[in-house]
């Protein structure tokens, strides 16, 4: 992109298609080095089925600020022509500029015999669901969890994948007889986002959520709930928070502190 910026005029028209943390990221990076940034979001409130409604409206206040936004909005055609293009929108208005981005989010890419849309199912200690005794295992973006509370879910960043990894391995242990049973895997990995000079913390899986409160509001703190239990945390500019509610997510004595 930088390469493909050195040949355009400064400040170059970028255009994002998306809203999720990604796309938030990309876009304050873009900011920063004095672009133009239109978001093109289909959600009028972009980001709030992964991050919860509070967070997500936070953020989009913070857009609003350094960009133009088109949200509610579902792209209809898109026309390229060197250096320059036009989105057509379904409202009938238009988008131009001269780079577009998508960031639509992922689909799992797993190997045969489990390629397609839809990952590799696991159970809540992540062996193969459907061939419990083959000793099958997955884990990361690939990884189609169904656990008992949390019903069905994928999670897509590294700092997750790495855990699952391990949980895997111990699960494995286990089942050969080598090591005390894991327990169920339950999503807490911390992940992060710069976004236009401030910093969103989250751990868990807040899209995972019933129910939501605000712990605090400066900095902002939002607990996320699942039938009472929480499930993930997330923070804008409050990484010290986050951690701390972290060691609490998944105990039912945690909601009444």
């Amino acid at each position: 992109m930088r390469d493909h910026l050195a040949a355009t005029t400064h400040p170059a028209r970028i255009l994002i298609l998306g809203g999720g943390l990604v796309a938030a990221e990309t876009a304050s990076l873009f900011c920063q080095a004095g672009h133009d940034v239109a978001l093109i979001a289909r959600s009028p409130l972009p980001g709030a089925t992964a991050i919860g409604e509070h967070a997500a409206q936070r953020l989009l206040d913070l857009h609003r600020t350094q960009l133009s936004t088109h949200l509610g909005r579902t792209p209809r055609a898109i026309r390229t022509q060197p250096g320059h293009l036009t989105i057509d929108l379904d409202d009938g208005t238009r988008a131009e500029g001269n780079l577009a981005i998508v960031a639509h989010g992922t689909v799992p890419a797993a190997p045969a015999p489990w390629t397609g849309p839809d990952g590799i199912a696991v159970d809540d200690h992540l062996r193969h669901l459907h061939t419990p005794g083959q000793r099958l295992y997955a884990a990361g973006g690939v990884a189609a969890h169904h656990h008992h509370e949390l019903g069905t879910y994928r999670i897509d960043h590294w700092d997750d994948a790495t855990a699952q990894g391990a949980h895997a391995a111990s699960t494995l242990l286990h089942d050969l007889g080598l090591a005390n049973d894991p327990g169920p895997y339950v999503p807490t990995s911390l992940f992060s986002a710069r976004i236009h000079g401030h910093t969103l913390t989250g751990a868990g899986h807040p899209g995972l959520a019933d129910a939501a409160r605000i712990a605090s509001t400066d900095p902002l703190l939002i607990v996320h709930e699942r039938n009472g239990l929480p499930i993930a945390a997330t923070g804008l500019d409050a990484a010290p928070l986050v951690l701390q509610w972290r060691n609490r997510l998944f105990t039912r004595t945690s909601s009444a502190q």
